[in-house]
């Protein structure tokens, strides 16, 4: 059963820690590779403590992810359109992206989040340089979310490093 737990929270883990680089539920699947890990170990190596905490840092990744992305758009202008743009311009841009091996899914997000926020903004405000920043900041905001949760992934592993040294 421990092989199983191991391996279990090694693969989430990977999981997730990939797919903090794609815009994915990348912190959400660490914590749900440690909550099945401590109940499948029953809490020997992950106490109620760690996992606790490792929902702090789930919790603390997603309000980072939200708000660098709004500050980032903010910043430069964007309206409210504009970030919704980005939004589904991200998804689409993904979904497009996939067809163009694994490798397309990085580039088409961060077009589509860029064409996005440029797209709907034109939209709303016609004004090309104000739609050009909107795009922009959106793309930096989305950056700055992707590198906030990479952080948090880090500050995860840690924790549950530490766990396993002292246990």
């Amino acid at each position: 059963m421990e092989i199983l737990a191991h391996t279990v929270l090694i693969s989430l883990c990977l999981s997730g820690f990939v797919l903090v680089f794609f815009a994915g539920p990348g912190t959400l699947l660490v914590f749900v590779g440690g909550v099945i890990f401590a109940f499948m170990t029953r809490f020997s190596v992950f106490n109620l403590r760690t996992v606790i905490v490792l929902l702090a840092f789930y919790l603390f990744g997603e309000f980072m992810e939200y708000a660098a992305m709004v500050i980032g758009a903010k910043r430069l202008g964007a309206s409210n359109a504009a970030i919704a743009g980005a939004i589904v311009g991200g998804i689409v841009g993904a979904m497009i992206g996939s067809g163009v091996l694994v490798v397309g899914i990085i580039p088409g997000t961060l077009l589509g989040i860029f064409l996005g926020a440029f797209l709907l903004e034109l939209l709303v405000k016609r004004d090309w340089r104000q739609s050009l920043k909107s795009g922009i900041g959106s793309l930096v905001g989305r950056v700055g979310s992707i590198a906030a949760k990479f952080i948090v992934v880090l500050c995860m592993f840690a924790v549950m490093g530490i766990q396993f040294l002292h246990h």
